[in-house]
């Protein structure tokens, strides 16, 4: 196996999260720092411009795109986790390791007591080890989800389908709390939400991967490139910031729904 083969490339989708994105490139830096067997890595925070609905799995879409050639595999990386103990280290086949830590979240920190519960023994979100040749074979994440939700469900269907064996590690991140899109302060489904429950019913409906969604049908621009402030200075070379704008176009309801929030 040559040594780009056990590159690691963390990709981190990235919008409106200033707060977040200046505790994790400390945090996540500073952990990797302290590996005892260290791993060759490069992190690109992928930021979507303003204006239409936020796309994550578009976005994480273009990060893995932009670090294919010089990784063999990569990590989808929620912003809003921390690794406390988690081993990133190469895998073959996909391989989740956020199992402690998110098991119940608030759904709007200061304005309700309601929280969302995940089952972590079966997500495939927050953060995921993916071979790249696997990621390819899956054409990556579907671009059909604009607003909030379904990625990840549809992540996983994709792996399942075409009968990609899976592993997990287990790992503890400690989380930063923000408004769930996907719920109201009830926790009922919020109107986004109930919009891509529709679109991913529809994506699923033959049971097969939709074609020509996903890497196959990324459209974007990049806007520009810049370094990551934050990062230890011995690694601050392997943090990069990519704004971007995506060229595709989300759905009516999609967007009527990110307007009416």
């Amino acid at each position: 196996m040559t040594t780009t083969d056990r590159r690691l490339h963390i990709v981190v989708p990235y919008r409106d999260r200033a707060a977040h994105l200046r505790d994790f490139v400390p945090r996540v830096g500073a952990y990797f720092a302290t590996l005892a067997d260290p791993i060759d890595y490069r992190v690109t925070i992928v930021e979507q411009e303003a204006g239409l609905p936020f796309n994550r799995g578009a976005i994480k879409n273009v990060g893995f795109l932009l670090g294919e050639a010089e990784s063999g595999y990569t990590c989808l990386h929620d912003i809003d986790y921390l690794p406390i103990d988690a081993d990133y280290a190469w895998v073959d086949r996909p391989t989740p390791i956020l199992s402690f830590g998110a098991e119940q979240r608030p759904v709007a920190p200061g304005r309700s007591d309601q929280t969302v519960t995940t089952d972590l023994e079966s997500t495939m979100g927050g953060v995921l080890l993916m071979p790249n040749d696997v990621f390819r074979r899956i054409d990556g994440y579907s671009n059909a989800y604009w607003g909030w939700g379904y990625e990840d469900f549809d992540l996983s269907l994709r792996i399942r389908s075409r009968r990609i064996p899976t592993a997990r590690r287990p790992g503890r991140f400690e989380p930063l709390d923000h408004d769930n899109e996907g719920f109201n302060p009830d926790a009922s489904a919020s109107p986004i939400s109930r919009v891509n429950k529709r679109v991913f019913q529809a994506n699923w409906a033959g049971g097969t991967i939709p074609e020509e969604d996903g890497l196959s049908s990324l459209s974007f621009d990049i806007l520009d490139r810049r370094p990551c402030d934050g990062a230890p200075p011995d690694a601050a070379g392997r943090w990069e910031i990519v704004r971007v704008r995506l060229t595709m176009a989300p759905l009516p309801g999609q967007l009527a729904a990110f307007k009416a929030r």
